[in-house]
């Protein structure tokens, strides 16, 4: 089986949560993370077999809308999930998702388990029943 790939483009402070979340899925996917939009404009058009993009809403001191838009205006069908800070105005957002630029969203901050539930819409990976154990809180509902 081919991985798929993912690649990550957020603030360094949400690296380390990420990559936790994306340990569930290491023999199904590859993970690139990239600093900049520079890098991922770069990447993008190399990578075979991408499944999905997380892009963070303001990468160093630029937004990253419209950088949004040229890749999906390039790549149609690629997936993004969206890290949306408390910077980013609520009508950009609603707007990127009626025109159907963005795949999922996230507002900061997040947990690790949602980052998966979206791992597993993006990539059409069938979810487990059982929460790995390193997702587990202990707390029952």
């Amino acid at each position: 089986m081919t991985k798929k790939s993912i690649l990550v483009c957020v603030k360094k402070d949400i690296v380390h949560p990420i990559s936790w979340a994306l340990r569930e899925f290491e023999k199904q996917i590859s993970v690139r993370y990239l600093d900049t939009t520079k890098q991922l404009g770069m990447v993008l058009g190399d990578v075979e077999n991408c499944c999905a993009v997380i892009l963070d809403s303001v990468i160093g001191d630029e937004s990253t809308i419209d950088f949004l838009k040229e890749i999906k205006n390039d790549k149609p069908s690629l997936k993004i999930l969206f890290i949306a800070s408390s910077g980013t105005a609520k009508e950009e957002i609603v707007g990127l998702i009626q025109s159907k630029i963005l795949s999922g969203v996230l507002v900061r901050p997040f947990t690790a388990e949602q980052i998966s539930d979206y791992i597993y819409k993006l990539c059409s990976f069938q979810k487990p029943s059982e929460v790995p154990w390193y997702m587990q809180t202990g707390l029952k509902p």
